[in-house]
C-alpha cells in the first residue's frame, strides 16, 4: 500500500497533481476513521469476553488493516476509547482447592475454555466481516471521489483501477470495490452518452467530409483558339431556279471553261 506522500502522479496532469494527492490523503485518512470506527465498537462488543489490549489485537486478526495504517488506528483507538463504557470482563470459571486434584474436572476446564475461545474466535471473524463491508463502503466513496477528479482526464475503469492499485487491495476486494463504483457510475455515464451529440449519418456525406480531405479542382486546359469563319454563300436571288438533284446515273454537270462551246445534244 502507498502511502500518501509516495502517491505516483504518471498521467496526470500537473494541474492536478496537488489535488491527487489531497484526494489520496483525505482516502487515507477516511479509512483510518472507519478502521476507528469499527475497533471502538469490536471492543465494545467483546468487553465481556477480552480485555481492552487483547481485544485489540483480535481485531488487527480478524480484519484486514494494512501494516502501514495498524500504528495509526491503534493509536486513534486508544485516544478515543472510553473505559467507562466497556463492560466489565467476565471471568472463567476456575478450580479452586481440591477440585484441583480432580483429573476429570481439569480436563473438563480445559475443554471448556477451547470452546470458550474457539466461540470468541468464530463471533471476532463474524464482526470482522461486518467492518469488512465498512471499509469496502469507504473504498467505494474514495474511488468515486477520485473518478471525480480525472474525469475527462482517465476513463472511469482506468481510474478505478489506479486507485486500486495504490492502496495494494486484493483481487476479491478489489473486484468488489470495483464492481460496487461500477454500479454507482453506469446511470452517469449513459446520461452522459445520450446528451453527446449524434453521430453523423453516411448517407449524409458527412462522415467523408470530415475524415477526407476536399479533392484539388480540375485542371482546366488551355483554350483552343477558333478557326476563322468562312463567309457564308450568297443568297440567290428571288426566281432564280434551285439547284435540284441530279439524276441517277448521270454525271454532275461542270463549270464551263471560259471560251469553250458548249454542243447541244
Amino acid at each position: 500500500m502507498t502511502v500518501p506522500s509516495q502517491m505516483s502522479l504518471r498521467r496526470i496532469p500537473d494541474a492536478l497533481h496537488l489535488k491527487a494527492r489531497m484526494v489520496y490523503a483525505a482516502g487515507w485518512d477516511a479509512l483510518i476513521d472507519t478502521h476507528t470506527t469499527q475497533a471502538l465498537q469490536f471492543l465494545c462488543e467483546f468487553a465481556p469476553r477480552l480485555p481492552a489490549l487483547d481485544g485489540l489485537d483480535l481485531y488487527f486478526r480478524v480484519t484486514a488493516v494494512p501494516q502501514e495504517m495498524q500504528e495509526a488506528v491503534r493509536v486513534r483507538t486508544l485516544t478515543t476509547l472510553d473505559l467507562e463504557s466497556l463492560a466489565p470482563l467476565v471471568p472463567l470459571p476456575s478450580l479452586t482447592g481440591w477440585q484441583r486434584l480432580r483429573i476429570d474436572l481439569v480436563v473438563e476446564q480445559q475443554r471448556y475454555r477451547r470452546r470458550y475461545y474457539e466461540k470468541t474466535l468464530e463471533l471476532a471473524r463474524m464482526v470482522g466481516a461486518r467492518a469488512a463491508e465498512a471499509v469496502i463502503a469507504t473504498h467505494v466513496e474514495n474511488a468515486l471521489e477520485f473518478i471525480q477528479l480525472l474525469s475527462g482526464v482517465l476513463p472511469v475503469h482506468a481510474a478505478t483501477d489506479r486507485y486500486l492499485r495504490e492502496f495494494g487491495l486484493a483481487d476479491s476486494v478489489a473486484q468488489m470495490v470495483l464492481q460496487r463504483v461500477q454500479a454507482r457510475v453506469a446511470g452517469r455515464e449513459l446520461t452522459a452518452q445520450y446528451n453527446e451529440p449524434s453521430a453523423p449519418s453516411p448517407d449524409s456525406g458527412s462522415w467523408s467530409s470530415a475524415a477526407e480531405p476536399a479533392p484539388p479542382a480540375p485542371v482546366l486546359p488551355a483554350p483552343v483558339p477558333a478557326a476563322p469563319q468562312s463567309s457564308p454563300p450568297a443568297a440567290s436571288s428571288p426566281g432564280s431556279p434551285l439547284p435540284g438533284p441530279s439524276a441517277p446515273g448521270s454525271s454532275p454537270e461542270r463549270p464551263a471553261h471560259p471560251g469553250a462551246v458548249v454542243r447541244s445534244r
